[in-house]
C-alpha cells in the first residue's frame, strides 16, 4: 500500500519552494526525523505555499536500491509515522 506525502521541492539555486504530492512505499522508508533547517528557513514561505502557520517539516530517508534519497516532507515525525503505520483492513 502506497502512502501519500507532500514533498517540499527547492530549485538548485535556492529559489522559491514548491509542493509536490509523492506516493511512497512505507517498506522503503529508512528513517524519519525533524528537519530543523527546513523548519527555520521555510517559515517565511509557509503562507506562499498555502500552509498553515506553525507547520513542521521532516526529513525522510527512502531506500532506492543501493542508494538512499533524503526528502523534506510536510509534517512532524509523529504525523509521518502515523501515516506510514496505518494498518489496512482486508475485506473479502
Amino acid at each position: 500500500m502506497l502512502v501519500k506525502l507532500i514533498e517540499i521541492q527547492r530549485s538548485m539555486r535556492g529559489g522559491t519552494a514548491s509542493l509536490r504530492e509523492l506516493y511512497v512505499n512505507p517498506d522503503h522508508i529508512v528513517s524519519v526525523c525533524d528537519d530543523t533547517i527546513a523548519n527555520q528557513t521555510l517559515m517565511n514561505e509557509v503562507r506562499d505555499l498555502g500552509l498553515v502557520e506553525g507547520v513542521q517539516f521532516s526529513k525522510v530517508v527512502i531506500a532506492e536500491g543501493n542508494f538512499a534519497k533524503t526528502i523534506t516532507i510536510v509534517g512532524s515525525p509523529p504525523e509521518i509515522y502515523k501515516k506510514i503505520r496505518k494498518k489496512q483492513v482486508l475485506r473479502g
